[in-house]
């Protein structure tokens, strides 16, 4: 038998790197999901809703136990009206806040209301508290008439430190009516703008009385359109006094004026220009709803006094914001009735 034939060895190979194998990851125990539990809902105590009670007779109350100041002097003046009681319904009330100082315009529910006579009033009670007043009028008409301007008015009751009248018109109309009809140049919003803040730079307090009512045509603007005592307002972003009748009507026309005004955020507040010296009901009811807007109110011919007794009168018409003394409403009715 012939021998296999002896086949030749294979080629040695040389070893490659050795690959350390991955590590085997064994999986964990399935756990079976248990049962959902709901979390308890948690309760949030609220408070009993407070009940305002009204004190008995003689007992005291927290404050949110008393009705507001406007709410108990409308029924009590709903009470004594019914019967026909003489005695005043305005119930006591204190005027916050500081006094007004810098610019103060005056405007008026209408034309004849007593502008300039408060204007005097508020600047004879400014300089009896020490402070340096000037008055501005920054259109006068009617000087064909020939009777005195209202800044020749002012100087005679309360002689401020200064007075001003920025342009004078013959006719007794609107500024920038009176400004055509004479062919003369009207108002121009920043010429009296600029007059006014001069003034203010220099006074403490500048009292700038309008004329007619707040939406009479002063003058116009550079562009050529008309402007108003509230656009003279809105520009220099000043408080406003509003002069207004205390007999009928006055509510209707007062409160047009003041929604102006807080339209346009100028804050304000009320003046009565001629409070009669025998008022009757009807104005003892609208003073009752006029007070919680008022600053003060002047008694009727105020104008016709001799100047020293006007000066010194003038701030027991007024209340502190406009630097006067009136602190309560009762008191000054029971001494003016």
């Amino acid at each position: 038998m012939e021998p296999k034939p002896i086949a030749d060895p294979a080629p040695v190979e040389e070893p490659g790197p050795v690959v350390e194998p991955l590590p085997v990851v064994e999986p964990g125990p399935v756990v079976e999901p248990g049962p959902v539990v709901e979390p308890e809902p948690v309760v949030v105590p609220v408070p009993d809703p407070v009940v305002p009670v009204s004190p008995a007779p003689g007992e005291g109350g927290n404050e949110l136990a008393q009705p507001d100041a406007a709410e108990q002097l409308h029924e009590e003046v709903e009470a004594e009206l019914a019967a026909q009681a003489p005695e005043p319904a305005a119930r006591p009330r204190r005027v916050e806040g500081p006094e007004w100082r810098g610019i103060v315009l005056v405007t008026g529910t209408d034309t004849d209301v007593g502008k300039t006579i408060v204007t005097a009033a508020i600047a004879a009670a400014a300089q009896a508290a020490g402070l340096r007043v000037a008055v501005i009028k920054p259109g006068q008409t009617g000087t064909v008439l020939g009777v005195p301007t209202d800044v020749e008015q002012v100087q005679r009751l309360a002689a401020p430190h200064t007075a001003r009248t920025l342009a004078t018109y013959p006719e007794p109309l609107a500024p920038l009516a009176a400004a055509k009809v004479a062919e003369l140049p009207p108002l121009e919003l920043y010429e009296v703008v600029d007059a006014i803040r001069a003034e203010a730079e220099r006074h403490d307090l500048v009292l700038v009385e309008g004329a007619g009512g707040l939406l009479v045509p002063m003058g116009v603007r550079p562009s050529g359109e008309a402007w108003t005592f509230a656009d003279l307002a809105t520009t220099l972003g000043v408080s406003t006094v509003v002069v207004a009748r205390a007999g009928l009507g006055t509510l209707n026309h007062t409160a047009l004026t003041l929604e102006a005004l807080a339209r346009r955020g100028v804050p304000a507040g009320v003046v009565l220009g001629a409070w009669p010296a025998d008022p009757e009901l009807v104005h003892w009811a609208n003073l009752s709803e006029l007070v919680p807007h008022l600053v003060g109110a002047l008694p009727d011919g105020a104008g016709g006094m001799e100047p020293g007794v006007f000066r010194r009168s003038a701030p027991g018409w007024l209340t502190p914001a406009l630097h006067g003394v009136i602190d309560n409403w009762r008191t000054w009715a029971d001494e003016v009735h």
